[in-house]
C-alpha cells in the first residue's frame, strides 16, 4: 500500500508566501474565486500544498470560504477598513506603549536601523512598482522592530495579521493619498518617541499614524477609490 505523506512543510510555506503577496498587493484582486486547478498552473504546484495554504490563509482573515464551497479572496469594505483600522490601532498603541517601556539597548539599534532603511528606501522614486514594494517592506520592517520590544508573541502575531489585512487597502490607493508631503516625518516622530523611552505619548501617536488611511477616506472616497 502507498503510504500517505503530508505536504512538505517547506513548499507549503512558500506556496503560502506567494498567495499572501499576491492577495496583498492585489494581483488577486478583491472577489476573486481561487480555483485549485488555475492555481496548480499559476504556482506550479499540487493541489495539496494549495489546499493546505489557502486554509491557513483563511486563519489570517486573507482568503474567505466561497458559499461553503472552494475559497476567495474577501471583499474589500469601508466598514471593514475602519475595523481593522481601529482594531490594529489599539493593539500597536498597547504594544508600543510597552515596548517603549521595556526599553533596552539591544531593541534601539534594532529600531534605530529599521528606520535607517526605511529612510533611505522613502528616498527612491516611489512611482516605480519595486521602489514601492521595497519601501513597503521596510515600513513592515520598521513597525515590527517598533513593537518587538513588548516581549509578547501573541500581540506580536495580532499585529502582522492586522498589518497583512490593512495591506491590502493602503497598498491600492495612490501612494500620494497615505503619506502627504512628509513621507518619513511621521515616522521619525515615532522613533523619536520611542528612544525617549515616553510610553503614553507613542502610543497616541502611534493610534493616529495607523488611522491615515480610512483618516484620507470616508464611505463617499472610499467608493471612487475602490470602484471596480
Amino acid at each position: 500500500m502507498m503510504e500517505l505523506r503530508e505536504p512538505d512543510e517547506t513548499l507549503v510555506d512558500a506556496v503560502q508566501a506567494r498567495l499572501r503577496s499576491d492577495i496583498i498587493n492585489s494581483v488577486l484582486p478583491a472577489g476573486t474565486r481561487l480555483r485549485i486547478d488555475l492555481l496548480r498552473k499559476r504556482y506550479a504546484t499540487g493541489a495539496t500544498p494549495l489546499r493546505e495554504a489557502l486554509s491557513r490563509l483563511l486563519v489570517e482573515g486573507l482568503v474567505e470560504l466561497s458559499n461553503g464551497r472552494g475559497f476567495r479572496v474577501p471583499p474589500l469594505s469601508y466598514e471593514d477598513l475602519w475595523d481593522i483600522s481601529r482594531t490594529r490601532a489599539l493593539v500597536e498603541g498597547a504594544a508600543a506603549r510597552e515596548a517603549a517601556e521595556r526599553a533596552d539597548e539591544a531593541w534601539e539599534a534594532s529600531l534605530v536601523s529599521a528606520f535607517h532603511l526605511l529612510r533611505r528606501r522613502a528616498e527612491r522614486n516611489l512611482a516605480d512598482r519595486a521602489h514601492r514594494q521595497a519601501y513597503y517592506d521596510a515600513h513592515h520592517r520598521f513597525h515590527e522592530a517598533l513593537l518587538a520590544g513588548c516581549e509578547s508573541p501573541r500581540l506580536m502575531e495580532m499585529q502582522v495579521r492586522l498589518e497583512r489585512q490593512h495591506s491590502r487597502y493602503y497598498r491600492q490607493l495612490p501612494f500620494e493619498r497615505i503619506t502627504g508631503d512628509d513621507l518619513i516625518g511621521e515616522h521619525q516622530r515615532l522613533l523619536d518617541l520611542a528612544l525617549g523611552h515616553d510610553g503614553a505619548a507613542l502610543e497616541q501617536t502611534i493610534r493616529s499614524h495607523v488611522m491615515l488611511t480610512v483618516g484620507a477616506l470616508g464611505p463617499e472616497r472610499f467608493s471612487a477609490a475602490f470602484a471596480a
